[in-house]
């Protein structure tokens, strides 16, 4: 079993594998410039959120910072979500939000976890 199929089956999983860190970075390049974006490229934004999201429905907006471990490649969105500044989802398995959802500013979804066994951390 492949460490990123590991980690696809919520299994421990060595993070800095060059599989999934190759994959992971090609992704997170699209995150910082979703982030670089000017606040009148809303266009360019919305773009950018379908093609890093698993799903985006209609009428999405993230005020950017936004921070994603996998940029949103495992998020599903449905309609009518904000989110306010420094969303942070750490998203290594997949995070499912319904319709008419709002986040504050500074919220943190996660789907991982370090193992608490010094033994397993190493």
């Amino acid at each position: 079993m492949t460490q990123k199929e590991r980690m696809d089956a919520g299994l421990l999983y060595l993070c800095e594998n060059e599989d999934i860190m190759g994959v992971q970075l090609k992704i997170l390049e699209k995150l910082y410039d979703f982030n670089e974006t000017r606040p009148s490229q809303l266009d360019l934004r919305e773009k950018l959120l379908k093609e890093m999201f698993a799903e985006i429905g209609e009428d999405c907006y993230i005020e950017p910072p936004f921070h994603a471990n996998w940029a949103g490649a495992h998020v599903h969105f449905g309609n009518h979500v904000y989110a306010n500044f420094n969303l942070t989802l750490v998203d290594d398995d997949h995070i499912f939000v319904g319709d008419n959802v709002m986040f504050a500013p500074n919220v943190t979804v996660t789907t991982a976890g370090h193992p608490i066994c010094p033994e397993l951390r190493e």
